[in-house]
């Protein structure tokens, strides 16, 4: 059974695989070794699959199945010439994606064998793919230039008798008896991106670990456990045999040969996505661990019970995979939740790094797939589980992925990795599920809501505190956090002038005795927020008609037209708008569901939402809405967006505000917030106005979008600079109290002087000094 934690983080193919061989002796270019397969004329191609009829015609010759699942729907295969007759002779669609694979596989062959021989702390090491003898060799000099943080052992042996090797990686402080993370690459063949990245992020552990604080600190408290290539059998083929190679190389014992490591482990074993047919490719074997490869992964996870967080390296899809994937279900909470917020936390790091786009969601919402290692992991494994599809996001370059994104995809998922770390190695987590804001309003308080989840040690009821203040230099005046029970808590900042900056820090105590602070290094690091004056030009929860309008004159879209109703929902469209209860209504392509997901979703072009004109002539305002984009489901997923424009001349000319897909997390549906300046894209003028352009362009997608809480706001102060008291006069009163408020940046002015700091800055240089006094002195004579 699942471990449920007390606390989120308690102690818990798509295509072308070019080839690419490096040999002892390189035959001559153009040769391939003996035994090699050659797949001249062989098409990569996604099939619509419509009957199992079409299934038993694709697999009646030697095929290659490139996707992870394989049922009704697009499924991709390298195909032989006459299969590819075949499917056309019974009228079953198919696209062509490459037309000679074998072409590729030459390719690449002639790269690698050009590259130059590089030694394994090269830093030229990482720029191109490397054999199983070579990772060993890197692996062993890893050992010999670290050997206070890292050792290397055998946990296991193949099925043709190859070693099984881990690595042990942490820092010299905090003892041997630390929590842990696991990660592991390679349990199918053909997916080299894999070992680069487990290998490239381990490398950058042990590099920075002295120089690095934030890595140092990672790696005194946590020991990470990483197996790099689960599978050397079915890896060592690839290279040598069979680049398309999936399984690992077990005899079946009637001329087929491999397992799929990936569907022999135990729970959900012979479900959905495996097969029981010897020469699928996802043939999961005579029962869970027939293997000796998962047998040794196994075994290795159990006896380290400190491991609180696993990771399954993979290719391809750009994915964050959680529990579960065997059924359509997912963890019971705190667990599910945790790992929802671990995995968005991932793919955000991620993105942070390149720009590329992870999507985290369950395992299931890809496909069923029975006897993966992530759900053991977690069900079995008493761990936190996850699998990571690496680069690339779609069928090509698939799983021959160019060289020179080998290092990226180090780089973008050790963000990820250190991320996951960071988080395991606080005694307790605190985060805001709502964020924190950006201004306050001056003459209100702000609630702020925290989440406190048990780590390595379990929160101290009613020690958290809010620490804030409004002048920089001042003391901190102290709030408590109130309870609002499964682990989440209200701050309150009081009230404060226009203006000013509210500075601001969260403790909480666990009861090892630990102190946490939010940020980790307050006071010297602080969370601000502007307080400002707030003025609402329009708030529209669009419950009633305030002059919005549909219909561009070149719009073209079929169905799935801008409505504004009380939605349907669908796995592509919202249930609920966002606005809290009462409210119903919203923006939306077509508010009924219909008889199937695709009856009413956007067709045949686009529809297009128009604000009513704005009158922003009296000074900049930011704009704010919360909407929705699905383009994630049908037969061709991802092949639209959602745009965002805005017009300052009545729209004569449009300014791109923002752009939604055609792939992330935000364009798989889903409420989710934007807000912009809009002297930052256009100047203000009266005659202001957005439009929000959906479309379908894309045969065989399901696109639907929808928009809710539409405000327009400006933020500012009213006030006489040099009016240090407050009371709306420059008098004497004024000229006495200015000498007190001098001295410094405008965030340090003395605790007596109340008033906020632009009221100090009397020639605007973002300094209060005898500058300012001098100019409040010229202006006080003409008073």
């Amino acid at each position: 059974m699942p471990r449920v934690f007390t606390g989120w983080l308690a102690v818990a193919t798509l295509v072308v695989f070019l080839l690419g061989v490096h040999f002892a002796a390189a035959p001559a270019w153009g040769e391939a070794p003996e035994g090699y397969r050659d797949y001249t004329n062989h098409k990569l191609v996604t099939v619509q699959v419509t009957s199992r009829e079409d299934l038993r015609a694709i697999h009646a010759f030697d095929v290659r199945l490139l996707s992870e699942f394989e049922g009704l729907g697009p499924v991709d295969y390298v195909l032989p010439p006459e299969a590819v007759a075949a499917l056309d002779a019974r009228g079953v669609r198919y696209e062509v994606r490459h037309e000679n694979v074998q072409e590729l596989i030459v390719a690449e062959r002639e790269r690698i064998a050009r590259a130059a021989p590089v030694g394994p702390r090269d830093p030229a090491w990482f720029e191109e793919y490397k054999t199983n003898d070579q990772i060993n060799a890197f692996t062993d000099a890893l050992v010999a230039t670290y050997p206070q943080l890292v050792s290397k052992y055998q946990i296991g042996t193949s099925y043709e008798g190859r070693p099984i090797y881990a690595l042990t990686v942490t820092g010299t402080e905090g003892g041997t008896d630390k929590a842990a993370l696991c990660f592991n690459g390679m349990q199918h063949s053909r997916e080299w991106i894999s070992p680069m990245t487990v290998l490239y992020i381990t490398d950058r552990l042990l590099a920075e670990y002295g120089s690095d604080p934030g890595v140092t600190a990672i790696m005194d408290k946590l020991t990470f456990y990483i197996v790099p290539v689960v599978n050397p059998d079915g890896y060592i083929y690839s290279w040598e045999y069979d680049r398309q190679w999936r399984k690992n190389r077990r005899d079946n014992g009637d001329g087929t040969y491999g397992v799929d490591p990936n569907r022999n482990w135990s729970v959900g074993w012979g479900g959905a996505g495996s097969s029981s047919w010897t020469g699928d490719d996802l043939y999961h074997g005579t029962a869970p661990f027939s293997e000796s490869e998962t047998q040794a992964l196994r075994d290795y996870i159990l006896d380290h019970p400190k491991i609180l967080a696993h990771i399954d390296f993979h290719s391809y899809s750009q994915l964050i995979l959680r529990p579960y994937g065997y059924d359509y279900i997912e963890p019971p909470d705190p667990d599910g939740a945790a790992m929802k917020v671990l995995g968005d936390g991932m793919a955000d790091a991620i993105y942070s790094v390149h720009g590329e786009v992870y999507v985290s969601q369950p395992s299931y919402a890809l496909y069923l797939a029975g006897g993966t290692c992530a759900d053991w992991a977690y069900e079995e494994g008493g761990t936190f589980s996850w699998t990571i599809e690496l680069r690339p996001d779609s069928y090509f370059p698939g799983f021959e992925l160019p060289p020179e994104e080998i290092i990226p995809t180090g780089e973008e998922n050790y963000a990820a990795i250190t991320l996951l770390a960071e988080s395991f190695s606080l005694p307790m987590k605190i985060s805001f599920p709502e964020g924190l804001p950006g201004y306050v309003v001056a003459g209100q308080e702000t609630t702020l809501t925290v989440d406190i989840q048990d780590v390595l040690e379990t929160y101290v009821p009613d020690s958290g505190k809010l620490y804030y203040r409004f002048c920089s230099g001042a003391a901190f005046s102290e709030a408590p956090l109130t309870s609002l029970g499964g682990g989440q808590y209200e701050a309150v900042i009081p009230a404060g002038p226009c203006g000013s900056e509210v500075e601001y820090y969260f403790q909480v105590e666990g009861d090892g005795g630990s102190v946490v602070l939010s940020p980790p290094a307050a006071p010297a690091e602080l969370y601000a927020a502007d307080v400002t004056g707030l003025e609402i030009v329009l708030s529209d929860e669009f419950e009633t008609d305030l002059g919005w309008t549909v219909g561009a004159a070149d719009d073209d879209a079929d169905t799935g037209i801008w409505d504004r109703d009380d939605p349907q929902g669908t796995e592509a469209q919202p249930e609920d708008d966002h606005t809290p209860a009462p409210g119903t209504r919203c923006w939306v392509t077509d508010s009924r569901a219909g008889s199937s997901l695709g009856t009413w979703d956007i067709d045949g072009g686009k529809t297009t939402l128009f604000s009513p004109a704005l009158d922003l002539s009296g000074g900049d305002a930011t704009i704010s809405y919360w909407r929705w984009y699905s383009n994630d489901t049908g037969s061709t997923p991802h092949t639209d967006v959602f745009v965002v424009d805005i017009s300052n001349n009545g729209g004569t000319t449009w300014t791109n505000v923002e752009t939604v897909g055609p792939s992330g997390q935000e364009a798989s549906g889903g409420w989710y917030y934007h807000e912009f300046k809009v002297g930052d894209v256009v100047t203000p003028t009266g005659d202001v106005q957005l439009r929000f352009v959906a479309s379908d362009e894309g045969d065989g997608s399901l696109v639907e979008a929808a928009l809710d809480d539409f405000m327009v706001a400006r933020f500012g102060c009213d006030g006489l600079t040099g009016d240090s008291d407050g009371d709306g006069d420059l008098d004497l009163d004024d000229f006495s109290l200015f000498p007190e408020c001098m001295g410094g940046p405008a965030g340090e002015i003395p605790p007596a002087c109340t008033m906020p700091p632009w009221v100090f800055d009397f020639d605007e240089d973002d300094d209060i000094d005898l500058d300012d006094f001098a100019a409040f002195q010229e202006a006080f004579a003409g008073i």
